[in-house]
């Protein structure tokens, strides 16, 4: 009966020599890694910066390729960039954090570039995220990107790149593009492919699938074409490649058509279409080289060889002249005219 109370309290003793070492074993290792966390803080910065980048740069797929990030050196909050070239302010850069590394590159978050043409902002372009390449200097924005120009147009598009030696912007995208409103109404809505921005040129131009919507005198407007390129200095606007356009009951097809707008007021005063155009509106239709409407006098002259026919009637002469929107005809220098003009003036 001794025998086994003694070695009871043998077995009890090893039990409480057994837990004190691994008490000092646990002991031990919470201080080599409390101890590497204090001699190794780069490790966790490492990868903290990583996660943060992938968190909040990735999701808008704006963080280069894993082989082009190395080590990263430093992150900074409230950027602010200012880049020359030539003596001249090229563009300012604004950012709310930014992540740098090693191969020259940043990383940025919530960005905004003004770009400058003779001292002068002619385009912003604002996005979720973006990457400078430090030797190039080309820009790569991400992320509900607007593009403005000074004389009102607006561009959205999910990416846009920004190539330095030429004083590029272009984007593979869908864009959308709002033009300027005036007192007459709102701009244009147009939708197409491909934005690319000259900003040496100052002009802006839709590359294709062109679809543009306004609304004309009370009359819905809409037009497709392949290409459309907008002036910044006086936003004229050119359509090109079969252009095709409805206004009401007017519908008329041309290579290339031009839009005018008053200096005054900014209002779409004239579109000219050229290069062998042909027309119909109820039951007319016409061809001729040139077609010019004037939307202030609600007139439309046909120039370059004009021909129009309704009914059994035909109108051939140098110019023909459809006014109070085509109630009345003005015939100038008539070469030949067919059957009755009781309909004409």
């Amino acid at each position: 009966m001794q025998s086994q109370k003694r070695q009871v309290k043998i077995m009890r003793v090893q039990n409480l020599k057994i837990s004190k070492y691994t008490l000092l074993f646990l002991l031990l290792v919470a201080f080599v890694i409390l101890e590497f966390f204090v001699m190794s803080p780069d490790f966790f910065e490492k990868n903290n910066t990583e996660d943060y980048v992938a968190n909040d740069f990735d999701k808008n797929n704006v963080a280069a390729d894993d082989d082009k990030k190395n080590i990263v050196e430093q992150k900074a909050l409230g950027i602010h960039l200012v880049e020359n070239g030539d003596n001249k302010k090229s563009y300012q850069l604004f950012a709310n954090e930014a992540v740098g590394t090693s191969d020259m590159r940043w990383v940025l978050k919530t960005v905004k570039i003004q770009f400058y043409n003779e001292n002068k902002v002619n385009y912003t372009v604002a996005g979720d995220v973006g990457e400078i390449d430090g030797d190039s200097k080309d820009i790569i924005i991400r992320g509900r990107v607007t593009t403005g120009s000074s004389n009102g147009y607006s561009f959205k598009t999910e990416t846009l790149r920004y190539i330095s030696k030429q004083k590029i912007m272009t984007s593979d995208d869908t864009v959308i593009m709002e033009g300027p409103s005036n007192k007459s109404g709102k701009g244009f809505i147009l939708t197409g492919e491909k934005l690319f921005v000259d900003l040496i040129k100052d002009k802006m131009s839709i590359l294709n699938k062109i679809t543009a919507t306004k609304l004309i005198n009370e009359k819905r407007f809409l037009l497709t074409s392949t290409r459309a390129d907008f002036s910044n200095n006086n936003r004229e606007v050119t359509f090109s490649g079969d252009v095709k356009m409805n206004l009401g009951t007017f519908y008329v097809q041309a290579p290339i058509v031009n839009f005018y707008y008053s200096k005054h007021n900014n209002a779409l005063t004239l579109i000219v279409l050229k290069q062998g155009v042909a027309f119909t509106d109820g039951d007319r239709k016409g061809t001729c080289d040139r077609l010019e409407m004037d939307l202030i006098e609600n007139k439309m002259t046909l120039r370059g060889q004009p021909k129009v026919q309704q009914g059994a009637d035909e109108i051939r002469g140098q110019e023909i002249v459809f006014i109070d929107g085509g109630k009345k005809v003005r015939i100038n220098k008539t070469n030949k005219l067919k059957q009755g003009t009781k309909q004409y003036e």
